[in-house]
Protein backbone atom coordinates (compact mmCIF):
# COMPACT_ATOMS: atom_id res chain seq x y z
CA UNK A 1 0.00 0.00 0.00
CA UNK A 2 0.88 3.44 -0.82
CA UNK A 3 3.31 4.84 2.29
CA UNK A 4 1.12 7.50 2.93
CA UNK A 5 -2.35 6.07 3.53
CA UNK A 6 -2.58 4.58 6.81
CA UNK A 7 -5.60 2.27 8.27
CA UNK A 8 -7.74 3.36 10.50
CA UNK A 9 -7.28 0.64 12.83
CA UNK A 10 -3.05 1.40 12.61
CA UNK A 11 -3.77 4.54 12.72
CA UNK A 12 -6.12 4.30 16.29
CA UNK A 13 -3.70 1.87 17.56
CA UNK A 14 -0.26 3.79 17.29
CA UNK A 15 -2.22 7.17 18.39
CA UNK A 16 -4.48 5.18 21.25
CA UNK A 17 -7.60 6.69 19.77
CA UNK A 18 -11.02 5.15 19.73
CA UNK A 19 -11.56 4.11 15.85
CA UNK A 20 -15.82 5.26 16.95
CA UNK A 21 -14.29 9.06 17.25
CA UNK A 22 -12.48 8.70 13.93
CA UNK A 23 -15.33 6.87 12.25
CA UNK A 24 -17.66 9.33 13.81
CA UNK A 25 -15.46 12.13 12.31
CA UNK A 26 -16.09 10.69 8.82
CA UNK A 27 -20.01 10.27 9.24
CA UNK A 28 -20.23 13.58 10.19
CA UNK A 29 -18.24 15.03 7.08
CA UNK A 30 -15.25 16.74 9.27
CA UNK A 31 -12.42 13.87 7.13
CA UNK A 32 -12.72 11.99 4.60
CA UNK A 33 -11.03 8.54 4.25
CA UNK A 34 -9.55 6.92 1.18
CA UNK A 35 -11.83 3.74 0.56
CA UNK A 36 -9.51 1.15 -1.24
CA UNK A 37 -11.45 -2.22 -1.41
CA UNK A 38 -12.88 -3.15 2.09
CA UNK A 39 -10.76 -1.28 3.84
CA UNK A 40 -10.73 2.46 5.13
CA UNK A 41 -7.51 4.90 4.82
CA UNK A 42 -6.56 7.88 6.30
CA UNK A 43 -4.45 10.29 3.93
CA UNK A 44 -0.83 11.38 5.84
CA UNK A 45 -1.61 14.61 4.81
CA UNK A 46 -4.58 14.41 7.06
CA UNK A 47 -2.85 14.10 9.98
CA UNK A 48 -2.36 17.62 11.09
CA UNK A 49 -5.92 18.02 10.90
CA UNK A 50 -7.04 15.06 12.92
CA UNK A 51 -4.47 15.97 15.57
CA UNK A 52 -6.04 19.06 15.84
CA UNK A 53 -9.60 17.50 15.95
CA UNK A 54 -8.10 14.93 18.96
CA UNK A 55 -6.67 17.74 20.60
CA UNK A 56 -10.60 19.60 20.98
CA UNK A 57 -12.30 16.60 21.87
CA UNK A 58 -10.05 14.81 24.30
CA UNK A 59 -8.27 17.66 25.79
CA UNK A 60 -11.14 20.09 25.99
CA UNK A 61 -13.80 17.76 26.07
CA UNK A 62 -15.83 19.29 22.50
CA UNK A 63 -18.43 16.72 21.06
CA UNK A 64 -18.40 16.16 17.43
CA UNK A 65 -20.88 18.99 16.64
CA UNK A 66 -19.12 21.60 18.44
CA UNK A 67 -16.02 20.06 16.21
CA UNK A 68 -17.74 20.93 13.17
CA UNK A 69 -18.70 24.28 14.16
CA UNK A 70 -15.18 25.19 15.59
CA UNK A 71 -13.74 24.08 12.19
CA UNK A 72 -16.05 25.69 10.35
CA UNK A 73 -15.82 29.14 12.13
CA UNK A 74 -11.74 28.38 11.59
CA UNK A 75 -12.00 28.34 7.64
CA UNK A 76 -14.42 31.39 7.81
CA UNK A 77 -11.33 33.11 9.88
CA UNK A 78 -8.75 31.86 7.20
CA UNK A 79 -11.16 33.23 4.54
CA UNK A 80 -11.53 36.37 6.02
CA UNK A 81 -7.49 36.87 6.28
CA UNK A 82 -7.01 35.77 2.86
CA UNK A 83 -9.18 38.60 1.80
CA UNK A 84 -8.07 41.50 4.33
CA UNK A 85 -4.43 40.39 2.62
CA UNK A 86 -5.88 40.56 -0.70
CA UNK A 87 -7.52 44.12 0.21
CA UNK A 88 -4.39 45.13 1.57
CA UNK A 89 -2.80 44.72 -1.31
CA UNK A 90 -4.98 46.45 -4.03
CA UNK A 91 -5.11 49.35 -1.15
CA UNK A 92 -0.65 49.26 -1.37
CA UNK A 93 -1.36 49.59 -5.58
CA UNK A 94 -3.44 52.12 -5.25
CA UNK A 95 -1.47 53.96 -2.54
CA UNK A 96 1.62 54.00 -4.78
CA UNK A 97 -0.17 55.40 -8.03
Amino acid sequence: MNNELITITEYCVKYEIDPLFINSLEESGIIVFTNVGLEKFIHTAQFAEIDRYIHFHYDLHINIEGIDAIRHLLNKVSDLQDEISQLKRQLLLHESQ
